[in-house]
């Protein structure tokens, strides 16, 4: 059984080391399944890095295509500028009509890791959903945001990092025309661009999923995810991930200075493995550094109370 998974990366490639750690853990947890990527990209992608991706995919057992998308094609699309995320992250809305002839896809952003078996995820069945998907954990200041969409509450809100598509129904619907066009004419209510989009518009036809296959870093750190999904799986989820997600901007991810050395090494494990396989750190300025080094001091200062506490 062959099982499809998309991924998406600008045209300067600079994503394309963290999209290929993400790849070779695919790869690596495909559960005896063949994996077709489909990987998205904008049309000035280096040649060095498709001969890369394409050398890894294979040597693992898998194959690869690669898809241009025009820039005129996401031209006005809005994107979140503080977060400097390029247009690319539209080219997923155009995977029903790039893959004709497949009538499912997993999409999967550059910032996941899989940790566990893709199988029973690929075999979920969909029914007449559009998509699979988990539901979204929200700091404490943004969760009136689902409501403000016109959602029915903080639990109707899905994160796209990770999402089982129906291309089938997509197509039949014609979704990705819908998308973009709601996208053009409302762009000032979409803070989150595509992810709050495809939350208007699909969102009442979302099956959710697990939080194991979509285990966002606001589950692992936010005590109150067990509001949304209860504690027994949240518990589960974190015990058990599927799929890890370092979702959020900056220390967020695995391949910045600030992210938490324990947190990347799940990274890391996979980005040796992959055509890229040193890592210079994002964000190692004198001024992080500084922070890091507080942040260490009171951990330490920290763990001297507990133990006199217990003494």
């Amino acid at each position: 059984m062959r099982m499809h998974v998309a991924c998406s990366c600008a045209s300067d490639g600079v994503y394309a080391p963290h999209s290929a750690a993400m790849l070779h853990s695919v790869l690596s947890h495909a559960g005896g399944l063949e994996v077709r990527v489909h990987y998205l990209h904008g049309p000035g992608f280096p040649a060095a890095s498709r001969r890369g991706l394409e050398s890894m995919v294979s040597e693992h057992g898998g194959s690869i295509e690669f898809l241009a998308i025009a820039d005129e094609r996401v031209a006005g699309l809005p994107t979140l500028e503080w977060e400097r995320v390029p247009s690319s992250l539209w080219y997923r809305i155009f995977l029903p009509e790039l893959l004709p002839g497949i009538d499912r896809v997993l999409y999967l952003d550059a910032d996941t890791i899989a940790t566990d078996s893709l199988k029973p995820l690929w075999e979920t069945q969909l029914g007449d959903h559009y998509l699979g998907a988990v539901t979204n954990v929200f700091m404490r200041e943004h969760e009136g945001r689902a409501e403000r969409l016109g959602l029915a509450g903080p639990g109707a809100y899905f994160n796209s990092g990770v999402m089982l598509l129906n291309l089938e129904l997509w197509r039949r619907d014609a979704l990705s025309g819908a998308v973009r066009d709601y996208a053009l004419t409302n762009r000032e209510r979409l803070g989150w661009a595509d992810q709050d989009t495809m939350n208007i518009l699909l969102g009442r036809r979302r099956l959710a999923l697990h939080p194991r296959w979509n285990l966002m870093n606001s589950i692992v750190d936010f005590a109150w995810s067990a509001e949304v999904f209860g504690d027994e799986i949240v518990e589960q989820a974190r015990r058990d991930p599927g799929i890890r997600h370092f979702e959020g901007p900056g220390a967020n991810k695995p391949w910045h200075y600030l992210c938490p050395p324990e947190r990347r090494a799940l990274y890391l494990a996979h980005r040796r493995m992959t055509p890229w396989p040193e890592l210079e750190l994002e964000g190692a300025t004198p001024r992080n550094r500084i922070r890091r080094l507080l942040r260490g001091a009171r951990g330490r200062l920290a763990g001297r109370g507990a133990a006199a506490v217990s003494a």
